[in-house]
């Protein structure tokens, strides 16, 4: 998901081994951009769970993904519909 978000490579700057050990052994995650919706960047760092057992699975994933759009459509359509009438 932090891919689709900032079209970056994550630890681009380190080699493939590099990364997996600051993952693993030092919780190493990318950098949640500031403007990142707050639900999404919630289920990221839920997703990032360092144990495995605390990360949600995909119906959940997926659940959430579809609240989160949800919320934002609704908010352009009052976004859009405010302005049509202004």
């Amino acid at each position: 998901m932090w891919e689709l978000l900032t079209g970056k490579i994550p630890y681009e700057y380190l080699t493939p081994l590099q990364a997996a050990v600051g993952v693993v052994q030092k919780g190493l995650r990318p950098t949640i951009p500031k403007h990142t919706h707050a639900k999404l960047a919630e289920l990221l760092q839920k997703c990032w769970q360092q144990e495995p057992a605390e990360r949600p699975d995909f119906s959940e994933i997926l659940e959430s993904l579809q609240r989160i759009a949800e919320e934002v459509c609704v908010k352009d359509l009052i976004s859009t519909s405010y302005m049509s009438t202004s």
